[in-house]
């Protein structure tokens, strides 16, 4: 019969192997990674948007027929503004894709004052999707901020969703 070791000297070796096939297997998975999850290279790159400016409408004023049937008031006498900025989203990567953007509002002073989402869908590869997206009265800003003190924009975070077809 074939003499077994067994002691500290086999639990060890045991270890050591379990050891390297862990390793081995998380190094795999990292390179594997790397290189799948790099093909797109930074989604951020996918996305440009260019400081805007706020504009202010008083479009309701053309409306306005307070002599109507109804009793509600059909004239806002406050003026509307927005804050409107450009944004192209360009499809970097292999097939078809939806975006989805975070975009961050700034003052004068570079501190944060609010964020607005964009976004396009079924983006074909190597194609580009240009609009414009806005901050308007409904958008949640930082404190007692307003329209009026975003001065710059940037994109915060871009996701890329691959898609099947």
């Amino acid at each position: 019969m074939a003499d077994r070791r067994s002691g500290p000297g086999r639990r060890t070796l045991v270890l050591a192997v379990i050891a390297a096939v862990v390793v081995a297997f998380l190094a795999g998975g990292g390179v594997t990674w790397w290189v799948l999850g790099g093909e797109d290279g930074d989604v951020m790159d996918h996305v440009e948007v260019s400081d805007g400016k706020l504009v202010s409408d008083d479009s309701d004023s053309a409306y306005c027929d307070d002599d109507d049937l109804y009793s509600y008031n059909d004239c806002d006498t406050d003026v509307d503004e927005t804050y409107e900025f450009s944004y192209r989203i360009t499809n970097k990567g292999k097939g078809n894709a939806n975006y989805s953007v975070v975009v961050n509002a700034f003052d004068q002073d570079g501190d944060f004052v609010g964020q607005t989402y964009v976004g396009t869908t079924h983006l074909a590869s190597g194609e580009t999707d240009s609009d414009e997206g806005e901050f308007n009265e409904y958008s949640d800003f930082e404190g007692n901020r307003e329209l009026s003190d975003i001065a710059s924009v940037k994109v915060a975070h871009a996701e890329r969703i691959a898609l099947a077809n």
